[in-house]
């Protein structure tokens, strides 16, 4: 059961749809989810001509235990091919993520040259104190309950690891170190969106993150959702917005047919 549930995840996650747009978009799940955490906007991107690849990630998808010898680089490098497979075909690419794929996507702003980011619930830092622990504990202390879910639409399906596995908080704070002092050095055009009440990333890092970024950043702070944005209620918000910056931002015209 398992074996077939980690199969069509798989599968679902390392689709790349093929669109009417010469652009391409990379979507970046959260730290301990899945590809279903993208589902919808990439849904709603191909439908509007992209080709999209939502991979992934190592040690997703299984079990808490397989992220236990895997650091913010292995990470990276499963992201970055992903990203370099859509960059061989498309001259335009665009990386989004949640949560920590948002985090990722910084860091990959940072490495390559993408023609926009759009960043959901970016972590660039943590709403409990305790998650600072982890880089200190995490070879003793292997797992700990997840924190409670502040998912507004209860059936939105989305499903992370719980127990969360303790050096996977710690690696996403080694990223987020790399990323945050170099916030200027992203200049591409920016989407920056996130919950106003969000419990477990504060709303203030999404502000500090709006204006630090060096190039040009639209906002959208929602009402009515939890942290995990596009899958909660307003989801179909955070994905019609993304649409809209990224006809702005990098204007591509569809493909003739």
């Amino acid at each position: 059961m398992l074996r077939a549930w980690i199969t069509a995840v798989r599968r679902h996650g390392h689709s790349v749809a093929s669109g009417h747009r010469d652009a391409a978009v990379l979507l970046l799940h959260g730290l301990t989810g899945t590809p279903v955490d993208m589902h919808y906007m990439k849904n709603a991107l191909v439908a509007d001509g992209y080709t999209v690849s939502a991979p992934l990630l190592p040690g997703r998808g299984t079990r808490p235990s397989d992220m236990f010898n895997l650091c913010w680089e292995d990470w990276m490098s499963s992201a970055l091919s992903s990203y370099d497979e859509l960059a061989r075909d498309h001259e335009n690419v665009v990386v989004g993520g949640l949560s920590a794929g948002a985090t990722m996507a910084l860091d990959i702003a940072l490495r390559r040259k993408p023609s926009a980011v759009v960043l959901c619930a970016t972590a660039l830092g943590m709403g409990s104190p305790i998650a600072y622990l982890a880089p200190y504990v995490w070879r003793v202390i292997k797992q700990v309950p997840s924190p409670a879910s502040d998912l507004v639409d209860l059936n939105a399906g989305a499903k992370c690891y719980d127990p969360a596995p303790v050096r996977a908080v710690a690696e996403l704070l080694h990223g987020i170190g790399l990323v945050r002092p170099r916030l200027g050095e992203i200049r591409c055009p920016a989407l920056v969106a996130h919950a106003v009440s969000d419990r477990l990333v504060p709303v203030r890092y999404a502000h500090e993150l709006a204006g630090r970024l060096g190039g040009p950043v639209k906002t959208l702070f929602l009402e009515g959702t939890g942290h995990a944005i596009t899958v909660d209620a307003r989801r179909r918000d955070v994905a019609e917005a993304s649409i809209a910056f990224l006809r702005e931002a990098i204007a591509v015209p569809q493909r003739a047919a």
